[in-house]
Parts: structure tokens; C-alpha cells; sequence
């Protein structure tokens, strides 16, 4: 007793006035339980005892068998197993219409519904649980679960599990308890028990007296417990004690011997009188609801014939006996007991009249259906699913991390690759680390051959570092935990020869295999979750907080668990985590879908970001209008476009300005001596930026390289590579690389139009290249990668992408019928841009939306990302605000109209917003107001450039609508303008 007023001593602490005791009432007097009880038979009443299995899967349904028992045995409770919401529910509405009194339903429901139901969240093994410092983060969980189990008609939930894991070696309980401390299994488990009791859903504690210590299987087979009374009064009872002693409803008794409490042989607690009744009744004091666990259980239904095994459980003092194998025969037994005398009739009075005591305070004193209407959303509600994410990201520990490597910083001095042991095809740990940098993927099967364990480990050691991920670990063989003898010498080796960082995602004691590792991570199960939130952490888009709640061995003890610096790097998440709705948002996939449908374009990708968060990721539609499997994907590649502009040369010229290497009111000829004496000389960079030069918008080179019957003229191209021909076009088309010359030539003579006025032009752009790579001596693509591209981690963002990426993973562009004759695909469109090589100031990027994000995030953020200045706030400032009077460009970027109508953007982007729009279809636009991100890729030039409808419909200005709507307690005033984006070849 002593011990327990501690514990609640140290929960009070904890928890304030939400660890004081509350009187829930379940167990109430009323006139309808008198009324039940009046009109029931022996019969009836005996019924009202078993709680039998039902099944929804589709392989195991037996509806016509549990319907048959409700009505003949007048069953009062049912435990669902496999199956899936949708089913369970119609099941359950029709056992009631038979049923006389409401049915109990109750559900392992552990880690949420998902622990038996398809298309229902999974929140996470309560060994994650127990790693997690916040412990009110496991109290709205256990209400959400709460919540979820009334929406299907639950009205109990077989948890929390209170068993402490004191034993490595345990091989049913392990990933299901909270850790290995008794304290923290009791505050965490009365947290989860308040929020299902909060909800009016029965929490039941299990496995009474407590079956951490165990190392058998007791679906398998009766375990042993042999530990003193004073043992288990001071550790397996101590969570039990503080739920009883703060209101816990129910409990479940253990098929688990003890032989320090009964020596009766073959007997578990389930069954013994000595344990459900003299400690749990008489010395504990529980007042509540005893359920037997499942009688068809080898850990009593091996000792004991079915039905008798129900018999014996009942008057060992459980009230409810779970999944009977036999209630015919169970019913005659327990009838016969108490015609006989070996059961007083108030004995079974007293625990009928509890259990309809239940069913009133659930609300079962009438008869509610399940709504199957909108029954799948009503179960995966976003702020559900947020706490799911908010659950697993809370519970990632970093045990070692050495140097304070992690998160990963600079990325640019590092060639990554990741190895997935044991994983059959690329997990989402893997797809989620390559939107932060671009990895080398690997995976392995645990029983791969050794030549390929070989093959992989000389491939490895060509990489600065190695992430090594263990997946589909098992929790129940505790001698290897499912890894073998080849996977832990390989690891073992890599550890030797690499710079390695090692991730579990599975019991925290199959690490014990791993004692050496200078940086670690337990993500404790191998679920899309838990991988995504690690990856996160992992690159410092969260922050790791977990502590280790169990001790693995002497390098990693209990309570290990290393807090990692604040976030660096963009966080991917739902809009409920920057206060945004789900439902707003995605009005953008009805805004897109229907653009498909008119032939807007075939394919979209589609990245919002606020507060450093990208809460919108999402890519519609095909490559091609083909409705095959050619799905576009997250990581396919588009062409830019004009996007260029703002993505690569501005970008490159704030570097050298930054620099004092370029100033933007020297001229032209200042950096390119050869335009002396020439119209251009006198050209500023400012001008040229802000588009108000007088230089032309284009220059058709490319129509100097056709014949008379405008087909590529042979004497410029050629179908296969040489050192004179090496600037690749198309396929199999080279250009002769002295026509860059001519190119040159060209812009330098062409005629100005009117200078001082805003007119958008391509030439100045293709001029700032020639600037920066004169002043940089070094070429545009190789500076910005270098400079940019690679320390921020933009796997896909490149010029000439058929030098790196699979064609698949391109997205096409026009079928090209007056240039070079053929579909484009990972060429760049611009023509300008083709005959250049495929690198130009004004386009020849491809990129993802992703990649996009960031780099506009990182100047959202004032030039700074992932603790890496790029930029100082003030050049962000001076190259993305209106560069001159009447003209609404900034320098280089783009920005809205003033009045902001009939504009690039939505009517409610700020002033201060910047970006750019791309003739194939693309746009970025970035407001520092809101801390706001948006880009929009697709591919609308295909098959072919004459059609606009992305423009005439306002698709990409209605998507921003969408966004600033759905932003948190703004007033947006209601656009009343219809937008109209003239539409030039480079926008």
C-alpha cells in the first residue's frame, strides 16, 4: 500500500488534477437494470455471461453461427475479431435486431482498431507509447480510440495492457506493454484508460496479475510465474493497483499459473478462486467488471474440456467468460451448478446485474444501429490521423548519436546510401528520406544468398555513409527476432568498414544483437508511420524526443534516448498541423480533376507548404491521356520551363552578388567586354532582370538550323555524338556546338525595343547566363548545383535529366512536329534552351514539385536552410520586391498585379508574395506573409502547345484560392474578379 500511494504520488505530479480519482459510476442502481433483471429467466441471465467471437473478414465470417447462439442462448456480449469496419458493422446491426437486450461488444482494440480491422488507424504498439515523454499525447489517444470504438458500436476495449516487460525473452506481451518500470507503466496506462473511460468505452486492464514475466505463449500453452507475493505485490500488482484505485471499469484475468498465490496444477489465474477472487476481489478491492481472457486459449483449454473451462471460470469470480468453445454445453453446466446448489442464484444475480450496470452507463439501456453512412471517413478523420503521426514522431529514439550527427547537416559533403534488410521492396522509409536528399536504395531479403550479401557490401563501400534499416523483425522468436546470422555479420561488417547509422524497426531487443553502433535509432515497429517520422528525424524535419522504455543492454539502457537539435528541414504532415482543414484542401483535387477531364493537361503535381510544413503533396492524372498504368508519381520530373529564370539564374546571380562580383547597376558590357560598341553595352542588370531593357521577348534561333523543307538540316546535325557535334537536341539529333557562336552573334545584333518599359523577354536571361558564367568561370548548371542544389538536398533538380534519370520517371512534353520531329521527353521544350545543349538563363530545368518547395521554402525563410546561410535576408528582399515604379517584376521574379487583379496569382496573395510561371505549365509562387509555399507542375503542352485551357480556366490561380481559403482564422475578402493569364510562349 505504501508503494501505491508513491506511484500515485508520482502520477499526481505528472499529471496535476488529471490524476485525481474519478468517480466514473458505472456500477449504478436503476429502475431499467431492475426491470432487465425481473423479466429475465435463469436462463436469460446465464447468457448475459458470455461475450462469443465474431468474425467480419471475409474468410472467416460466421454470422449464422454467432446469430444462432444470440438467439438461442440469449448471449449477452460479443468480442469481434478479424474483419473490417464496414462489414462489422452489418453484422452487428443484425445480431441486435435479434437480440433481446443490447449486446456488449467489446474488441481487442490495443493499438486502435486496426489491431483487428482493415481501413482503421493503427496508433502504435504501447512499447512506443511508453517511449514518449508526453504522456497527454497517450490520453487523447486512448479518447480517440474511445471515440472511433463508440462510431462502430464498441463498447469495450481489452486494454490498456498493464503487464510490465520485465523480460527480454517474452514472446506475447514484448511490443504490447509500456516498458520494463512500473511507475511509468502505471501513468501511462491510466492515461490511456481515462480516455477510452472518458468516452464511456469500458477499459480493461489485462493480464491480471500480470504477464511480463513470462516466457511462454499462453495461447500456446500454460506459462509459469514463479515470483514471490512480496514480488508481485511490488512490481506486476503495482499497475493494477493504481488503475482499480482510479476508477478502471474492467479487468482480465490471465491463463497464467502462480504458483506462490495456487499450487493447484494446470491452473491459471483465470481459473483459480485464489487469484480472481481472494486477491483480486477480497485484497485489491476491485469493484469492477472480471473478464476471463479467451477459454479457447492452449494455456487452460489444454488442461481443461470446453465448457467446463467456462464453469471453472466463472466461479474462480470472473463475470464474463470470453470466447467460450462450447456455450451450449457451458450454459448446461453453469445451469446445472446452480440447480444443484454449487452456485447460489445471487451469485450469478450479482454479476448479471453488473453487466447490465455496464451496458446503461455505455448506453445499451436502449438500442442504437450503426450508421454505415460515411462510417470509413468518421474512422479516419484527419485530426486522428495527425495524432497518429504526432504519436510515432514522439516516439522515435535516437540512443546514440555520436558528434550530434543526426540530424544529417551537410549534405553536400556526403554520398548517402541505404540499405533495407529484410524489406521486399523499397519501404517508405526509404521513399520518405529521398524527398531530403537523393539516396542510393538498396534492399535485401533476410535470407539473401551470401554472393549477394558480398556483391552489396563491395557496393556499399564506395558511400560516405550508410543507413542501415531492419524491417519485418519478429516479436515472438526472442532468439534472433527474426534476423539471421548473415544479416547481423553484415551489418556488423558495414559497421566496421562505414560511417553507418543503424535503425530497428521492430522490438527494441533485437538491437541487443548490435552493441557497437555510434549511432542508433529505435523506431520500434515496422509500420509506414513509424519509418516516415524516422526519416524525419533522421534529416531534422522532426525532433527526436523518445526515451528508451525498456533496457536492451548495457550500451542501451532504460531511459536511453538522445534530444535532437529543433527541426532544420521541412516537415511533411497534414494541414491540422499548421491549424489548416483537410476537407478545404482537397476541394484542390475536385479543381484538378476536373481540368483533367477538359484535357487542361494530362498529368499535375501539386506541393503546398506553411510554417516550414508541407501539408499538401499530391500528383493527379497520367503521362499521356492514355487512362493506362503510366500513373505520373511524386518523383517524376517536369520541364520548368521559364521557371528557370528564378530557380537557377537569379539564384546564381544573388550568390555573385552577394559576392560583390556583380553589381546590378553595372552594364552588360561592364562583364561582357565583347558588347562594347554594341546597342546592348549600355544594358543594366537591373533593367535586364526586371524585364524593361528593350531586349526582344525570343529570337527563333533554332529556324537557322532547318533546310528549305524546315526539317533539322544536316549540315548542323548529326543522329549520332561527335566531338564536333556533341550538343544533344533530341534523340539522335547533335548540333554542331559552333553554333553557339552564331547563337551569340545573334543576340548581340538584334534590334532593342523600347527601353524603360516592362517587356518580358528570354534574351536578357539567356545574357545573365553568359554573365554569371564569365564572372563565375564556371558553367550555369555546374554553379547552381554546387552551389545550391546539392547542400539542399534537390535530388531531382537538374538540366538535361536524360543524363541521370530512367526515361519513366519523365514527364513528356510536346510532340514536336516543325522542330525535331518526335515526342520530347527529358528534353527540354524551349527551343532556345535545346540548341544551347539543354542549359539556359531562361529554361532547361527540370525539376519535381518538391525540390521547387524547398528552395522557395529556404527563401521564404530569409535565404537560410537546414542551418546553411544561402543568402542574407536583406538580398532576399531586394531581388524579390518590385524593382522599379509601374512595373510589377521584382528581379528576376515575378510578383502580383497592383491592384491585384488579372494577375499571375490568386487575388489574395499579398504584395509581398514572389515566384514565376512556366509556359509548359508550371508555377512557384512563394508568400512570406503567411509563411506560404505553393507549386504547380504539369505537363499542358502535350501533345501540343496550342492548348490553353490552364490559363482560360484559372485552374493554377483557383488552386491558390483554395489555399489562402483554407488558411487559419483568416478573413479573405471574396474574389469577385475573373482572373485572365495572357499566355506567351515563356511566362
Amino acid at each position: 500500500m505504501k508503494h501505491f500511494l508513491v506511484i500515485l504520488l508520482n502520477i499526481s505530479l505528472a499529471f496535476g488534477a488529471f490524476a485525481q480519482k474519478k468517480d466514473y459510476k458505472i456500477f449504478q442502481p436503476s429502475s431499467w437494470v431492475d426491470s432487465a433483471m425481473a423479466n429475465m429467466t435463469l436462463e436469460e441471465k446465464i447468457g448475459q455471461l458470455f461475450m462469443l467471437a465474431a468474425f467480419s473478414d471475409k474468410e472467416k465470417y460466421n454470422y449464422d453461427d454467432v446469430e444462432e447462439l444470440v438467439k438461442d442462448y440469449h448471449i449477452g456480449g460479443v468480442i469481434f475479431f478479424k474483419g473490417g469496419p464496414g462489414r462489422q458493422a452489418n453484422f452487428l446491426n443484425r445480431l441486435n435486431e435479434k437480440s433481446k437486450i443490447p449486446l456488449l461488444v467489446g474488441m481487442d482494440a490495443e493499438w486502435g482498431l486496426a489491431m483487428r480491422l482493415d481501413s482503421t488507424i493503427n496508433f502504435g504498439y504501447q512499447m512506443p507509447m511508453g517511449a514518449i515523454d508526453n504522456d497527454s499525447l497517450i490520453y487523447k489517444m486512448g479518447r480517440e480510440m474511445g471515440r472511433e470504438c463508440k462510431r462502430l458500436g464498441v463498447n469495450v476495449s481489452f486494454s490498456p495492457v498493464v503487464d510490465i516487460n520485465n523480460n527480454p525473452l517474452n514472446p506475447v506481451i514484448n511490443l504490447r506493454s509500456f516498458g520494463e518500470n512500473k511507475d511509468a507503466v502505471s501513468r501511462k496506462a491510466l492515461a490511456y484508460m481515462r480516455g477510452l473511460q472518458d468516452e464511456h468505452v469500458l477499459a480493461v486492464a489485462k493480464h491480471f496479475p500480470g504477464h511480463g514475466d513470462t516466457e511462454t505463449d499462453s495461447h500456446l500453452d500454460l506459462p509459469i510465474l514463479n515470483q514471490s507475493r512480496e514480488r508481485l505485490d511490488t512490481m506486476e500488482l503495482v499497475p493494477f493497483k493504481c488503475l482499480f484505485g482510479m476508477g478502471c471499469g474492467g479487468v482480465m484475468t490471465a491463463h497464467l499459473q502462480i504458483p506462490s498465490y495456487d499450487t493447484t496444477i494446470h491452473t491459471g489465474a483465470s481459473l483459480s478462486p485464489a487469484i480472481s477472487t481472494l486477491l483480486l476481489r477480497d485484497k485489491m478491492n476491485f469493484q469492477g467488471l472480471a473478464f476471463s481472457d479467451a477459454l479457447n486459449m492452449k494455456g487452460v483449454s489444454k488442461y481443461c474440456a470446453a465448457g467446463e473451462v467456462d464453469l471453472k471460470a466463472l466461479m474462480a469470480g470472473n463475470d464474463i467468460l470470453l470466447y467460450s468453445e462450447d456455450i451450449p454445453k457451458a450454459t448446461q453446466l453453469i445451469k446445472n451448478a446452480v440447480d444443484s446448489g454449487c452456485i447460489d442464484i445471487e451469485y450469478i444475480n450479482s454479476r448479471v446485474r453488473k453487466i447490465l450496470e455496464t451496458k446503461q452507463w455505455v448506453g445499451l439501456n436502449r438500442c442504437e444501429y450503426v450508421n454505415p453512412d460515411h462510417l470509413y471517413e468518421d474512422l479516419n478523420r484527419p485530426d486522428a490521423l495527425l495524432l497518429k503521426q504526432q504519436l510515432a514522431e514522439s516516439a522515435i529514439t535516437v540512443i546514440k548519436n555520436k558528434d550530434k550527427l543526426l540530424p544529417f547537416k551537410d549534405l553536400a559533403s556526403m554520398k548517402m546510401a541505404s540499405i533495407a534488410i529484410g524489406a521486399k521492396e523499397t519501404p517508405p522509409f526509404q521513399e520518405m528520406m529521398n524527398l531530403y536528399d537523393q539516396i542510393s536504395d538498396f534492399t535485401i531479403p533476410m535470407n539473401a544468398d551470401s554472393t549477394v550479401w558480398e556483391k552489396i557490401s563491395d557496393t556499399l563501400s564506395h558511400f560516405d555513409m550508410v543507413i542501415i534499416s531492419l524491417h519485418n523483425l519478429s516479436n515472438k522468436n526472442t532468439t534472433t527476432y527474426g534476423l539471421s546470422q548473415k544479416a547481423i555479420n553484415f551489418v556488423d561488417s558495414l559497421n566496421k568498414h562505414n560511417k553507418c547509422v543503424l535503425v530497428s524497426f521492430g522490438s527494441p531487443y533485437a538491437l541487443s544483437r548490435f552493441p557497437d553502433f555510434d549511432h542508433i535509432v529505435c523506431s520500434y515497429q515496422d509500420e509506414a508511420g513509424f519509418q516516415q517520422a524516422t526519416a524525419s528525424v533522421v534529416f531534422g524535419g522532426v525532433r527526436a524526443h523518445g526515451h528508451l522504455p525498456v533496457t536492451i543492454c548495457s550500451d542501451y539502457p532504460y531511459g536511453a534516448g538522445v534530444i535532437t537539435s529543433p527541426p532544420i528541414r521541412m516537415k511533411y504532415t497534414l494541414p491540422e498541423d499548421v491549424g489548416m482543414a483537410s476537407a478545404t484542401l482537397n476541394n484542390i483535387d475536385q479543381i484538378v480533376q476536373s481540368a483533367i477531364r477538359l484535357k487542361a493537361f494530362p498529368g499535375c503535381e501539386i506541393l503546398v507548404a506553411k510554417d516550414g510544413k508541407v501539408i499538401y503533396y499530391k500528383s493527379f492524372g497520367d503521362a499521356t491521356y492514355t487512362n493506362t498504368n503510366n500513373y505520373v508519381d511524386r518523383q517524376d520530373l517536369y520541364d520548368i520551363a521559364s521557371v528557370t529564370k528564378v530557380a537557377a539564374t537569379t539564384l546564381a546571380v544573388m550568390r555573385l552578388y552577394e559576392q560583390k562580383k556583380i553589381s546590378i547597376d553595372k552594364t552588360l558590357a561592364d562583364y561582357l567586354p565583347e558588347l562594347k560598341g554594341t546597342n546592348k553595352a549600355g544594358l543594366t542588370i537591373k533593367e535586364i532582370m526586371a524585364h524593361q531593357s528593350g531586349l526582344p521577348a525570343d529570337i527563333w534561333f533554332y529556324k537557322k538550323t532547318l533546310d528549305a523543307h524546315d526539317r533539322p538540316d544536316t549540315n548542323y546535325y548529326r543522329k549520332t555524338k561527335n566531338d564536333k557535334y556533341s550538343l544533344r537536341v533530341a534523340d539522335s539529333m547533335y548540333l554542331d556546338r559552333s553554333f553557339k557562336d552564331t547563337i551569340y552573334k545573334m543576340m548581340d545584333t538584334v534590334e532593342l525595343n523600347k527601353r524603360g518599359k516592362y517587356d518580358y523577354s528570354d534574351i536578357g536571361f539567356m545574357y545573365m547566363q553568359r554573365v554569371v558564367e564569365k564572372v563565375s568561370h564556371t558553367s550555369l548548371d555546374s554553379f547552381v548545383y554546387s552551389n545550391f542544389y546539392k547542400p539542399l538536398g534537390l535530388g531531382t533538380m537538374t538540366f538535361n535529366p536524360r543524363n541521370e534519370f530512367p526515361i519513366y520517371r519523365l514527364m513528356p512534353t510536346e510532340k514536336d512536329t516543325y522542330f525535331r520531329h518526335q515526342l520530347i521527353l527529358g528534353y527540354v521544350h524551349d527551343q532556345s534552351a535545346a540548341v544551347l545543349g539543354g542549359v539556359s538563363g531562361n529554361a532547361g530545368l527540370f525539376s519535381n514539385a518538391n525540390d521547387l518547395g524547398i528552395l522557395m521554402q529556404m527563401l521564404v525563410n530569409g535565404g537560410q536552410y537546414a542551418g546553411v546561410k544561402y543568402f542574407d535576408t536583406a538580398t532576399v528582399h531586394k531581388f524579390t520586391r518590385a524593382a522599379f515604379a509601374g512595373n510589377r517584376r521584382g528581379l528576376g521574379w515575378d510578383k502580383p498585379t497592383v491592384p491585384n487583379v488579372n494577375g499571375p496569382t490568386s487575388t489574395y496573395a499579398p504584395s509581398q508574395s514572389f515566384g514565376h510561371t512556366g509556359f509548359t505549365g508550371a508555377c512557384v509562387w512563394a508568400d512570406p506573409v503567411n509563411n506560404l509555399v505553393y507549386v504547380f507542375l504539369s505537363n499542358r503542352i502535350y501533345p501540343d502547345t496550342d492548348n490553353h485551357k490552364i490559363t482560360d480556366l484559372n485552374i493554377r490561380t483557383d488552386i491558390q484560392d483554395v489555399i489562402y481559403q483554407a488558411l487559419p482564422k483568416k478573413k479573405v475578402a471574396s474574389a469577385t474578379v475573373k482572373r485572365t493569364q495572357p499566355q506567351s510562349k515563356t511566362n
